[in-house]
């Protein structure tokens, strides 16, 4: 049971080796063990038909499980919209491995940079070794952005208390 999935970003063609096994043929070993295997297999669609092949695909081998145990009849496709939920889907777990690897790099005292480069060596994104600056602003815009966020907040406390004081002041004036 094969299927193609157009992956355009390269970081994430190199993510993919992380995920899963590549087999002889080169296509990917699919598994319903990671979070993207179990995505992919759930948007797989039937066809009697044989879809085209598309140029820069990628390929995948699908698991023989309950959830595909009539793909064995059919051709298997995904179709443009999945496609793009896919590489949205790809994208999103993609981050979220990254921020929980950076967290808990960062509850270790590990320095930033030591974090990104584990993060690169054991993700297989030889791409990014030597230019790493991509996630390094990544992480940047999102601390400003949560820096940002708590500021807002400590400003909507201390007015809502600066608001208590006078009305308390006023409360005692009047009396």
């Amino acid at each position: 049971m094969d299927i193609q999935l157009e992956v355009k970003k390269e970081l994430y063609r190199d993510y993919l080796d992380y995920l899963f096994e590549k087999e002889d043929d080169g296509s990917y070993k699919v598994t319903r063990e990671s979070d993207f295997g179990k995505a992919l297999c759930s948007f797989v669609r039937y066809s009697h038909q044989k879809p085209e092949p598309v140029d820069g695909a990628l390929g995948f081998s699908l698991p023989d499980t309950d959830s595909l145990k009539n793909a064995k009849n059919y051709y298997c496709y995904f179709n443009r919209e999945d496609v793009r939920r896919l590489n949205d889907l790809l994208d999103v777990f993609f981050h979220i491995d990254f921020d929980r690897f950076y967290l808990n790099g960062r509850k270790l005292g590990i320095m930033q940079k030591d974090i990104i480069e584990s993060f690169i060596v054991s993700r297989k994104l030889t791409n990014l070794l030597n230019d790493n600056e991509m996630l390094k602003k990544r992480q940047y815009r999102e601390e400003i952005q949560l820096l940002k966020q708590r500021c807002k907040i400590l400003t909507k406390k201390a007015w809502y208390r600066n608001e208590r004081i006078e009305e308390n002041i006023q409360a005692h004036l009047v009396n």
